[in-house]
């Protein structure tokens, strides 16, 4: 006869890391629509690289505030993927392309942080993969459309990560249960 063991997971959340990447996401869009409504400015670009790194101070220290849970070890390891993504491919992009406020810099930068969304979409759920598919294909066409302006692409890119971070901020916790420990009594 077996019996199972009815216990709570630590884990308070699928994708315990979605709060984390709501903050995250939503500082990246402000920033985004912020640059574009004060572009006439030189090196309004700034604010791009204001906003990456107060998202990735949050995302890194507050890390237990918004968070419900433990992330799995296959989550843990996502993230350090993009992270060390990101950094790689953004290093890139500064060595390559040098000038930081044209706008095939600024769309690869937009590019670059949707490739980076897809790893951290395993740690942050499917609304992460959504919008980094929704980030890639806006960078792609306005890498494409050259007639359009960056403003479009840029508030476009803005408003889809406020409104995904919102949504990710209104996740709740979930009960998940623990694996079942099987006894055999004889």
């Amino acid at each position: 006869m077996s019996t199972s063991s009815g216990s709570v997971s630590s884990r308070l959340h699928p994708f315990p890391s979605i709060l984390r990447s709501g903050v995250l996401v939503l500082i990246l869009g402000v920033s985004s629509v912020s640059a574009v409504a004060v572009a006439v400015y030189p090196h309004s670009y700034v604010i791009y690289f204001v906003g990456i790194a107060a998202a990735a101070l949050a995302f890194t220290f507050f890390k237990d505030r918004y968070k419900y849970g433990r992330p799995t070890t296959p989550q843990l390891i996502a993230i350090y993927v993009a992270l060390i993504l990101g950094a790689l491919l953004l290093i890139g992009l500064f060595v390559f392309m040098p000038d930081y406020g044209s706008r095939n810099f600024l769309l690869l930068m937009f590019l670059i942080i949707g490739i980076v969304f897809v790893p951290l979409s395993v740690a942050s759920g499917p609304l992460m993969l959504l919008l980094a598919a929704l980030c890639i294909v806006n960078a792609l066409l306005g890498l494409w459309l050259h007639s359009i302006s960056f403003s479009i692409f840029g508030l476009v890119d803005g408003v889809l990560k406020i409104i995904f971070g919102l949504l990710m901020l209104r996740a709740r916790p979930v009960i998940i249960p623990a694996p079942a420990v099987q006894a055999d009594i004889a």
